[in-house]
């Protein structure tokens, strides 16, 4: 009996170690850490929340048919955590996430999406609100729509520059 007493309060103060939301406490901030990160886009790629500890809602995205019921996706989950993107498999799921670091986004061909002829389709140049329009819409700068498994995210208009910026530090 003590043995299964010792293993409980072990348990509630690793989930409590991590920040695990527990029914009826607010979202606040993430096992990471104060000083985790350097910048608020940097926090919002890795954990989906923001500087103040809000989590940014999202809709759609994969659909795992209930398999990851209560996990909360993050822009690394599919991008990777240098942002270049590839083929991974989630769970069952096998995704090709583009390169979303500012570099491959601004001006390069969209690798992937071709014309009838053949070759790479050549978007508009992201900006800030090409960007918007893609985390937020779901939709390419020229209005086509994006892949149905990328999130469309709701996030503030600074916290949106904020993600933008910290793309734009990455080499």
């Amino acid at each position: 009996m003590k043995k299964s007493v010792a293993i409980l309060l072990i348990g509630a103060l690793l989930l409590t170690a991590c920040d695990v939301p527990f029914v009826g406490r607010r979202f606040r901030g993430t096992g990471w850490g104060p000083g985790a990160f350097d910048s608020n886009g940097e926090r919002i790629y890795f954990t989906a929340t923001n500087e103040e500890g809000d989590r940014i809602p999202y809709r759609g995205g994969p659909d795992f048919g209930g398999m990851m019921r209560g996990t909360y996706l993050t822009c690394a989950s599919c991008h990777g955590p240098d942002a270049r993107g590839g083929e991974h498999a989630m769970h069952m799921w096998v995704m090709d996430a583009p390169d979303i670091r500012w570099s491959a986004l601004a001006g390069h061909a969209e690798e992937g999406r071709e014309e009838e002829g053949g070759e790479d389709e050549e978007h508009a140049e992201y900006d800030l609100e090409t960007f918007r329009m893609a985390v937020v819409e779901g939709r390419h700068p020229d209005g086509d729509p994006l892949d149905e498994a990328m999130p469309r995210w709701q996030m503030s208009d600074d916290d949106l520059a904020d993600l933008a910026e910290y793309l734009k530090s990455l080499p």
